[in-house]
């Protein structure tokens, strides 16, 4: 299942597989969802984060044992891991009004 929410990166865990923990902006502060952790995969570009990095993030839960192709080997093979994979992040961007357009 993939998922979009506006998150806070509030923890780092570099490494291969870099783990990052964000605050769930969408969410109200007493929420069990408040916080969701995401694994960056090695291979995918995905920009560094830093701790007060806001943004969209888009991620995709998996389970061990469901398929996927792997692209690079044209095969199916299974996730071996449950876990929370993160697919992608747009910073925030703050929002421009302009009222005049000089040419």
């Amino acid at each position: 299942m993939r998922t979009t929410f506006l998150g806070e990166v509030v923890a780092t865990r570099p490494g291969q597989y870099t783990m990052y923990v964000f605050k769930n902006l969408d969410e109200p502060n007493n929420s069990m969802l408040k916080y969701f952790t995401v694994t960056q995969a090695p291979n995918w570009n995905i920009p560094t984060l830093s701790i007060g990095d806001i943004g969209f993030v888009e991620c995709e839960y998996v389970n061990a044992g469901d398929e996927y192709y792997q692209t690079s080997s044209g095969e199916k093979q299974t996730y071996n891991y449950t876990v929370c994979y993160m697919l992608n992040f747009i910073e925030q961007q703050p929002k421009i009004i302009n009222k005049e357009f000089n040419f």
